[in-house]
């Protein structure tokens, strides 16, 4: 019998070494990716504890998670959910209860995500009289970046306040906003403090509402239909990610 924890620990991270297929339907093509572990899981079951900035932190967690699991460092966001139901089916099996609170087969939406065509734009811009702001589809690790900078808007205590759920709508916003230009002056949004960047947002005209959410639910539009099978759809949250669930 051994007691050297280090050598034991050490072999079965050899254990991971096994890889996961995973369909990147933007590359068309399939990468190698470490599977999950214990740890990993745990960080995303607990990020869900924290009130309205859990959601913050479940997209923080997991975008990490995907990039350290790939090697990857150039996924976006709509690169997201592949990574989440392949991860996940390795793990903990391919049966989940849907959001109908029946169980679903994971293969099917796997197979759903190779047959559905990848027609996101990545990039966008807005015009409104003298004012264009251009728009991105940020990666991964922008995405953390920008959550790490709001998560220093929290005030201590409850975040269940106004204040908490203004920050969560700014953010779904700013993360797609990368310049904002007036005649020959231009901001870059990636050189400017977070809470400059929200002064900014705040005082845009409203009049570019419309074209900036039809450039954001077009991701939203994808998603929900990579992960709906037979009118049927799955949450891809941190539950999701909790083995029992698919009881």
């Amino acid at each position: 019998m051994s007691n050297n924890v280090s050598d034991f620990i050490s072999k079965l991270e050899k254990l991971n070494n096994e890889k996961v297929d995973v369909f990147i339907p933007s590359r068309n093509k399939t990468v190698k990716v470490k599977p999950l572990n214990i740890k990993q899981q745990k960080d995303l079951i607990a990020s869900a504890l924290d009130g309205i900035k859990g959601a913050l932190n479940y997209n923080k967690t997991i975008n990490q998670i995907i990039l350290d699991n790939s090697g990857l460092s150039d996924l976006k966001i709509y690169d997201k959910l592949p990574f989440c139901i392949s991860l996940r089916t390795q793990a903990l099996g391919s049966k989940i209860r849907s959001s109908e609170d029946n169980i679903v087969d994971l293969e099917d939406t796997l197979e759903n995500i190779k047959n559905t065509p990848f027609k996101l734009k990545d990039k966008s811009t807005i015009k409104y009289e003298n004012l264009k702001v251009s728009l991105k589809i940020p990666t991964l690790q922008e995405e953390i970046s920008l959550i790490s900078k709001c998560e220093d808007l929290f005030s201590g205590g409850s975040d269940v306040t106004k204040e908490a759920v203004g920050i969560l709508y700014l953010f779904e916003i700013a993360k797609y906003i990368t310049e904002v230009a007036i005649d020959d002056e231009i901001i870059d949004m990636s050189e400017i403090k977070i809470q400059e960047k929200i002064d900014l947002i705040e005082n845009l005209p409203l009049s570019i509402y419309t074209e900036l959410t039809k450039f954001a639910e077009s991701l939203t539009s994808y998603e929900e239909q990579i992960i709906t099978i037979n009118d049927e759809q799955v949450s891809i949250d941190s539950s999701f990610f909790d083995s029992t669930i698919s009881r």
